[in-house]
């Protein structure tokens, strides 16, 4: 402020030394200095308050001032210059005041404006952004000596609902609980995002892996050379209106879209998964920060499309949410973020097929399990008693809440991650009519974790960062299919912690190291609805990433 003030009066001195009077000078420093202070306002430089009173004080002092030289100097005729010590005071400020990030910030604004950028490159270059990443995994998967014992009740229900029944699946039928495995897995991502208008974008983004599995997008190695699959992960439309300091008041984001809710875990939803259907965010701001980074309150409202079916499209299944947080900065280094959300899961429970032969109600069996969840067998055969179609018992009403808290000390940021889920739609009596079985409500999860090191451990080489955390999650806490799909092999009915720790080889390049250890929190209950005793089994995952994000 001080550098401002100086130079704007180096400037204007050799004006005031034509000037007639004394009070016509005075008039236009006056002027001159509060336009300027009104633009540092107005760029947000510093408050309004601030500025008042920096103009009383100059007005005060520039009274006293005029008063004193016009008893002591009375009718004569002085040229105003600006000293040599003046001059020096100025550089040795502006040296100061103008740092590497003043000049990073010009540097961004170039970039972002096209500075330089030649006038004969088409228009369309500069509304379009291709984005992508390869992350290749290799993973070990140790499991439990205890496991073997009891291996044969581990059923896979995709295998099994997929083939019709349980001697149909054959070896398939079971899940692997008990032979170790060495896999290397590869997941890839191409996305284009186009701004079509001032305040609309439209993007595409095609993603490898399963063509059935909603939450990983990883594909094994070892395919004998075949192409590997792909599919489109994301296809949107985005309004979004900003303030004039650009901040989001609103946005709007329709189609195939990324996941629209605060969630730093993966307690709800893994990483990997997109949403199909409609989200829209209202922001209000407060308090301290500029931009998209200010203290702000944010309602989130979304409708999804869960599994469409032609033949009974009024029984469709539908994830609506709701979600209620908020921003707030302590300091400039201390931030916290937390929401409350409620996710109904509309129409997810399967219904039996009461005539047999017929499979009516075969549609209400979910497209994709991976393991956890209570499920019931919904076919009805009268001439095929191996006849098997699994679905889910319970209802999925989700209370979540999550909270991020970042402490930033010099180069490094500190973070505590804290999420915790209760199924409030779940009802024992509603799963024992569906199912026979009488079980407890098994519905409440939760996941702890903290880091230490570098905020984003690619920006540049030997940029770290390390994370332990602790995940508990019951059998019917939130969907499986939906959930991390690492931890335990995915699903839910696990517990254990997990450790990480990231490094940097080269901007836009960077290792992870992962080890997960869990183990089964509950034994599972067969079709008669009888917990196998002693059958809980236990998995560690190592995990190696190379990644490369452009």
């Amino acid at each position: 402020m001080r550098v401002a003030i100086l130079s704007t009066l180096a400037l204007i001195a050799p004006g005031l030394a034509h000037a007639a009077t004394e009070e016509q000078n005075l008039e236009e420093l006056r002027n001159t200095v509060v336009n300027l202070l009104q633009a540092l306002v107005d760029q947000g430089v510093m408050t309004r308050e601030k500025a008042q009173a920096l103009v009383q004080k100059a007005q005060e002092k520039a009274a006293v001032d005029a008063k004193a030289a016009a008893a002591k100097d009375a009718g004569a005729v002085r040229v105003p210059y600006v000293p040599q010590t003046v001059k020096d005071e100025i550089s040795k400020q502006v040296a100061v005041d103008v740092t590497p990030a003043v000049v990073q910030g010009v540097v961004e604004q170039a970039k972002t404006e096209g500075w330089g950028v030649p006038g004969a490159l088409p228009d369309w270059l500069s509304h379009v952004r291709v984005t992508g990443d390869v992350r290749v995994r290799g993973q070990t998967d140790t499991y439990s000596k205890d496991n073997a014992a009891t291996a044969a009740v581990y059923l896979d229900h995709n295998a099994i609902n997929a083939a019709g029944g349980l001697q149909a699946a054959g070896q398939n039928a079971f899940l692997n609980v008990t032979h170790d495995q060495d896999r290397m897995r590869v997941r890839a991502r191409f996305g284009v995002d186009v701004q079509v208008a001032p305040e609309w974008q439209a993007g595409v983004r095609l993603a490898t892996g399963s063509a059935t599995d909603p939450s990983s997008e990883s594909q094994n190695l070892g395919i004998n050379g075949e192409r590997y699959n792909s599919g489109v992960d994301l296809a949107y439309v985005r309004y979004t209106h900003l303030a004039a300091d650009r901040f989001p008041v609103f946005s709007l984001d329709a189609g195939r879209i990324r996941n629209p809710w605060f969630s730093p875990t993966e307690l709800d939803f893994a990483r990997d998964l997109t949403f199909e259907g409609v989200a829209a965010t209202g922001r209000s701001s407060f308090g301290r920060g500029t931009g998209p980074d200010r203290d702000a309150a944010f309602l989130t409202l979304g409708a999804f499309p869960v599994q469409y079916t032609a033949v009974a499209s009024n029984r469709a299944k539908w994830l609506l949410g709701a979600q209620l947080g908020g921003n707030l900065h302590f300091t400039d280094e201390d931030k916290l973020t937390a929401a409350l959300s409620y996710y109904d899961y509309v129409r997810m429970p399967g219904v039996y097929n009461t005539v047999p032969d017929v499979g009516t109600y075969n549609y209400t069996a979910p497209l994709f399990l991976r393991w956890g969840n209570t499920v019931f067998n919904i076919a009805n055969s009268s001439t095929n008693s191996d006849a098997r179609l699994y679905a889910l018992a319970a209802d999925f009403r989700l209370l979540d809440l999550a909270a991020t808290y970042t402490h930033t000390a010099g180069r490094y940021t500190a973070g505590i991650n804290a999420q915790a889920v209760r199924n409030v739609g779940y009802h024992t009596n509603d799963v024992l009519l569906r199912t026979g079985i009488s079980q407890a409500a098994r519905n409440k999860g939760y996941v702890l974790d903290a880091s230490f090191g570098d905020p984003d451990p690619a920006a540049r080489l030997y940029a770290w960062r390390g994370t332990f955390g602790y995940r508990y999650v019951q059998r019917d806490a939130v969907v499986d299919s939906w959930t991390d799909a690492d931890f335990h092999e995915g699903g839910t009915n696990a517990q254990g912690f997990y450790l990480s720790g990231e490094m940097g080889l080269a901007r836009n390049v960077w290792l992870r190291l992962r080890y997960l250890a869990a183990n089964e929190i509950d034994s599972p209950i067969d079709d008669t609805g009888t917990a196998i005793p002693g059958a809980k089994y236990g998995v560690d995952i190592i995990q190696l990433d190379l990644n490369a994000r452009f």
